[in-house]
């Protein structure tokens, strides 16, 4: 088939009423930019890569460093609270999966909110995913601060922050190849590291781990019952657990570069989410086991301590390095989706246009930039606010990642109203029954946020954001979709 025919194939799918106009390929270049958007040539990677980048962007400062605050908080329990938390989590990705096999968009759920639930919704979401993500970062980068401090303690903190800023900031300048390398290196070792962490935990627990008692079950009963707080504890921790699954979007932000995003994206989606879902269930359940769960750690890493406590040769120094890889490399994937975001805005016009900058390479630069830039002022700010910035922070981060699965429920619901007679290339099951089952559990999660006094200021804070959003979109945006009507 000749470009011409092709672009003539195009512009009649945009004009058959039966056939979503968002599965038309845009092939010409967007404005101010020197890449095409979704060529052929940007696509390189396959299911398998984009698992490894999905990983990458989950697997961090959530598990690693701040799992202890939600088993303080729900006790042994936590174990069901991230369990409860993949339920919630899962159908909404796929949700966001079925639209982008049908439309595959750098934007994601940011343009399936402004196509299908107007332009307030696209522009708010986006700019709260953005926002998000930079928020996510700082914590981050911080707890990476943190970390290292443990071995160089006479150094400043900012000095590491600064350090690795900068460093994640570099490794989003490489092309698709070479970043998608890199974090299936980040990836494998965070799997690994995990794999071996429930393997010596279940050894240790089962009495085979030579020179130690048999821990059994005392832990998760001794101290309180498996509820020492009631089902209330379990609810109260979700918010902090919806915060350990917030990077999984990013599979879909890799629309634009999959091979074929109609199948390879939903695949990805799912083999993150059951990955992420086994690993983080079974180490929470051997932390539970291994520690009482009143004496786990919630200032550092509650794995590092399980490995002090087994007496491993260097052990606690290595799972520190790589916890430092594992929060590192969930910095680098969201920060290639918040530079993808900010493009995606720019293109619509929701952002300066300046950031639709890329380079050769399909890179876009200045939105790499200004996100840099907006990361730093946030580091900056950590160290001024008081010591339990971390759990305000991780509070706002996960309450807007609530905010934008919502949208992305009520935009899917609004996708299958709107094409009930299209047949997607992937289709999620239980259509309407899931996605309004999905709304009340999201629901559910607000609500509980009350139950733990401490979220409280990250819940207000990310609501906040959303009505001075709401209200940047009305006093400066709304006129320009007018002026196009």
């Amino acid at each position: 088939m000749t470009g011409k025919n092709l672009q003539q194939f195009c512009t009649e799918l945009r004009a058959d009423e039966e056939t979503p106009a968002e599965l038309a390929v845009d092939l010409k270049p967007a404005a101010g930019t020197g890449a095409v958007r979704m060529g052929v040539a940007a696509r390189e990677i396959g299911t398998l890569e984009i698992i490894m980048i999905g990983l990458a962007g989950v697997i961090g400062a959530g598990i690693f460093v701040a799992s202890g605050i939600p088993i303080r908080i729900a006790g042994p329990a936590a174990v069901l609270s991230y369990l409860a938390g993949a339920l919630v989590v899962i159908p909404v990705m796929l949700y966001l999966a079925e639209m982008e096999a049908a439309w595959p968009s750098t934007g994601a759920f940011s343009d399936y909110a402004n196509r299908y639930l107007g332009p307030l919704m696209g522009f708010v979401t986006g700019w709260m995913y953005w926002s998000s993500g930079v928020l996510g970062m700082a914590t981050e980068v911080t707890a990476s601060a943190l970390l290292v401090h443990w071995w160089l303690p006479g150094w400043p903190l900012w000095l590491f922050s600064l350090f690795f800023s900068l460093l994640i900031t570099g490794i989003n300048l490489l092309d698709i190849r070479g970043f998608t390398r890199i974090e299936g290196l980040f990836s494998g070792i965070k799997i690994m590291a995990l794999f071996l962490f429930i393997l010596a935990g279940l050894t240790v627990l089962s009495g085979l781990w030579p020179g130690l008692a048999p821990v059994g079950t005392v832990n998760y009963f001794a101290y309180g019952g498996f509820f020492p707080r009631g089902v209330k504890g379990v609810f109260a921790s979700l918010l902090l657990v919806i915060f350990a699954y917030s990077g999984i979007q990013v599979v879909c932000m890799t629309a634009a570069q999959a091979t074929n995003p109609r199948h390879t994206i939903p695949r990805a989606v799912i083999g993150t989410g059951l990955t992420v879902t086994f690993l983080y269930t079974c180490a929470i359940f051997v932390l539970v086991g291994l520690l009482p769960w009143f004496t786990v750690p919630v200032a550092s890493s509650p794995f590092v301590t399980v490995l002090e406590r087994l007496r491993i040769p260097f052990g606690s120094h290595l799972l520190n390095a790589i916890i430092i890889t594992a929060v590192l490399s969930s910095m680098n994937t969201t920060m290639f989706g918040v530079t993808r975001m900010l493009k995606s805005l720019a293109e619509r016009n929701e952002a300066p246009r300046f950031l639709l900058k890329t380079d050769r390479r399909g890179i876009p630069t200045r939105a790499l930039a200004a996100s840099s830039i907006f990361l730093s002022i946030t580091v900056i700010l950590a160290y001024l606010l008081p010591q339990k910035v971390f759990l305000y922070v991780a509070s706002a981060s996960g309450f807007i990642s609530l905010f934008n699965w919502a949208v992305i429920t009520v935009t899917y619901i609004r996708f299958r109203q709107k094409l009930p007679r299209f047949k997607a290339p992937f289709a999620v099951p239980g259509y309407p029954y899931l996605p309004y089952t999905s709304l009340l559990l999201l629901l559910v999660v607000v609500a509980s946020v009350p139950l733990a006094r401490g979220q409280i200021p990250g819940m207000v804070s990310g609501l906040l954001l959303a009505i001075a959003y709401a209200m940047v979109f009305f006093l400066f945006v709304r006129r320009r979709y007018k002026a196009t009507a």
